[in-house]
C-alpha cells in the first residue's frame, strides 16, 4: 500500500471521529473527559491516571530526582557543547558537520522512516511525561490534569502539574526536579535502548538464526547501486568477500576506491557497478545504498516471523534510542520554552535572589544558544543537510 492511500485511510478515521464526536455532543464528552472538539486531535484526561502517578511518584525516594538535576546540568552543557562545536565545523570542514533538521514527519522524515519515527516519539513523549508527574507528586505539587493524546499518526500523554503551586509556593529544588526529571527519564530509557541493541543478537537468537547477509532499505536516488539493486535485495558478497551482516559491508567500502569495478553478490543473482566518489571523501568509493542484518527466522517461528520483523524491531528500537536522547538534550538546552531554560534560572536563584542579575544572566545565555539552533538549521538547509 503506497503512502498516498495510507495517509488518506488516517485522514478518514480522524475525520470520521471528528464527526462522530460532533454529532455526540462536544460539551457531553467533555465531561467524560474526551476533548475532540478540533479535527485529527484526541485527548482523553482521566483522574485515574493522576492517581497512578501519584502513588508510584511518592514511591521515588528523592536522591533519584536530585540525581535528575545533577544529569540536567551535565546534559546542559554537552547538549550547548555539541551544537556549538557542529555550528563552528560549518566554516572550517562544512562537509563534516551534521545536520541541524526538526523532525518533521513526511516532510524531514520520509519514507519507512516515519514509521519508526512515530514510535519513537510516542515512547519518548510518554516517558518525559510520566516522570515530570512521578517527580511532581513527590514533591507534593499537584497534578491538576493528565491523560492520553492523539494527534494524526503521533500518540503521547500530557501531565499538567498546578500552575499557582508550582510557581508561588514549590521551592527553586522542587522547581528543578520537576523539570529535570522529563529529560533525565528520556536519557534512562535512551541507555535501555542501547543495552538492548548491544545485545539484540542474543535475544533473536531464540528465534532466529544468525545474521547471513546485508539487507538493501533504501537506495540513493542516481547511485551507482541505485542502477541494479531494489530494496529488499540481500547481499552475501561483494567481490570475494563474503558478507555476513551490515557491518561487513561497511568495513568493505573503507578499503574500495572510486573507479573500481565492484561485483555484488545477493541471494538472487550478481551484478557488477563502478563505484561512484564518495561524496565525503571522493578518493573513497561509493555504491549508494542503506542496510541493515538480514536475518533468517528458525523453523517453526518462520511460520509467522520473517526477515523484516527482526529487522524492523532493530529499527524501531534503535530510533527510540535516537529521539530519547535527542529530544531529552535539546529539552535542556536553555532556550525559552524549553525545560532547560527553566532549570538554569530555578538554579540561578539557588546563588542570588536577585532577579535582575539572573535575568541579566540568562537572557545573553539565550540568546547565544538560540543563534546556534537557528543558525545551524538554517546552514544545513542550505548545505543541504539531513537528519543522516
Amino acid at each position: 500500500m503506497d503512502p498516498t492511500t495510507i495517509l488518506s485511510f488516517i485522514l478518514i478515521f480522524w475525520l470520521a471521529i471528528y464527526f462522530i464526536g460532533q454529532a455526540i455532543g462536544v460539551e457531553k464528552l467533555k465531561e467524560r473527559g474526551i476533548d475532540i472538539s478540533f479535527p485529527f486531535f484526541f485527548m482523553y484526561r482521566t483522574e485515574r491516571l493522576n492517581g497512578f502517578l501519584t502513588r508510584v511518584g511518592k514511591r521515588f525516594p528523592r536522591a533519584f530526582f536530585n540525581l535528575g538535576i545533577v544529569v540536567g546540568f551535565i546534559g546542559m552543557g554537552f547538549a550547548f557543547w555539541m551544537f556549538a562545536q557542529n555550528f563552528v565545523t560549518f566554516f572550517i570542514q562544512p562537509a563534516a558537520a551534521g545536520g541541524v533538521v526538526p523532525l518533521i514527519p513526511g516532510i524531514t522524515i520520509t519514507g519507512p522512516y516515519v514509521f519508526y519515527l512515530v514510535i519513537g516519539l510516542t515512547v519518548t513523549l510518554l516517558a518525559h511525561e510520566f516522570a515530570h508527574g512521578f517527580a511532581s507528586s513527590k514533591d507534593n505539587i499537584p497534578i491538576k490534569s493528565s491523560g492520553l493524546l492523539a494527534f494524526l499518526v503521533l500518540g503521547g500523554a500530557f501531565v499538567e502539574p498546578d500552575e499557582e503551586v508550582f510557581e508561588n509556593e514549590a521551592t527553586p529544588q522542587s522547581r528543578m526536579r520537576l523539570l529535570a526529571a522529563g529529560s533525565f527519564s528520556n536519557i534512562i530509557w535512551a541507555f535501555i535502548f542501547v543495552f538492548i541493541l548491544a545485545n539484540f543478537a542474543t535475544m533473536m537468537s531464540l528465534a532466529y538464526y544468525p545474521p547471513s547477509g546485508a539487507y538493501v532499505y533504501q537506495l540513493a536516488p542516481e547511485s551507482p547501486a541505485s542502477e541494479v539493486l531494489e530494496v529488499g535485495d540481500v547481499i552475501i558478497g561483494l567481490n570475494e568477500t563474503v558478507i555476513s551482516n551490515w557491518t561487513a559491508v561497511s568495513y568493505f567500502m573503507v578499503g574500495a576506491l572510486a573507479g573500481s569495478n565492484l561485483t555484488i553478490h545477493t541471494l538472487d543473482s550478481t551484478v557488477s557497478i563502478i563505484l561512484a566518489p564518495n561524496p565525503a571523501n571522493e578518493t573513497l568509493g561509493y555504491m549508494g545504498i542503506y542496510g541493515a542484518d538480514y536475518w533468517e527466522a528458525k523453523p517453526g517461528w518462520d511460520a509467522f516471523l520473517g526477515p523484516m520483523f527482526a529487522f524492523h524491531l532493530e529499527r524501531i528500537i534503535f530510533w527510540c534510542y535516537l529521539i530519547n536522547m535527542s529530544l531529552a538534550l535539546f529539552n535542556l538546552l536553555p532556550i525559552p520554552a524549553l525545560d532547560g531554560d527553566k532549570i538554569l534560572s530555578n538554579g540561578l536563584r539557588l546563588l542570588t535572589d536577585d532577579e535582575k542579575k539572573i535575568k541579566y544572566t540568562m537572557w545573553p545565555i539565550r540568546i547565544i544558544t538560540l543563534l546556534i539552533v537557528v543558525l545551524s538549521m538554517i546552514l544545513s538547509f542550505i548545505y543541504g543537510k539531513g537528519i543522516f
